[in-house]
């Protein structure tokens, strides 16, 4: 799977230790004004989540774009999230990775394919890249950042309940 991952996901989902084994199962592409915000900003701020990102993109487990700016889908949203949206529009990309719900629900009036970062671990399981325990751990490590009922949603998914 081909995805274009805004700050809010990557950052999420590094907080959570889930990015490496994601960025590993997913190509994962971001745009040049994502990786400002979760970079460079970032170690302007001395978050340590930024030296880790760094870390993937340097390695190329992480891969920085610049899109064109031409002929792409308009969709009104944050800086970040529109280079996001324009480079999903180049094409080659299977969905936008993003957790703001404003900005998702942006994308489902659009048409848009979309992730959030809960599901790109669910993911990481129904392709048989972890097994349950570990997506279950790494979903532990999710939970604070996500809502109680996207937890439940997903646990209950593992658990074959849904």
């Amino acid at each position: 799977m081909k995805i274009v991952m805004d700050s809010d996901c990557l950052i999420k989902l590094t907080k959570a230790g889930a990015k490496e084994v994601v960025v590993l199962a997913m190509k994962v592409y971001i745009p040049d004004l994502v990786k400002k915000e979760t970079v460079d900003e970032a170690k302007e701020r001395d978050y340590q989540d930024a030296m880790t990102i760094e870390e993937n993109i340097n390695k190329k487990a992480l891969h920085v774009v610049k899109h064109q700016r031409k002929g792409f889908l308009h969709v009104p949203a944050a800086k970040g999230e529109m280079e996001a949206v324009a480079l999903y529009s180049e094409g080659g990309y299977d969905a936008i990775a993003s957790d703001d719900r404003r900005f998702l629900r942006k994308l489902e009036v659009a048409q848009i394919p979309y992730l959030t970062p809960t599901s790109c671990i669910i993911y990481l399981y129904k392709s048989g890249t972890i097994g349950k325990s570990e997506v279950l751990g790494l979903l532990e490590g999710l939970r604070p950042f996500i809502s109680g009922e996207e937890y439940r949603i997903a646990a209950f998914y593992l658990e074959e309940k849904i």
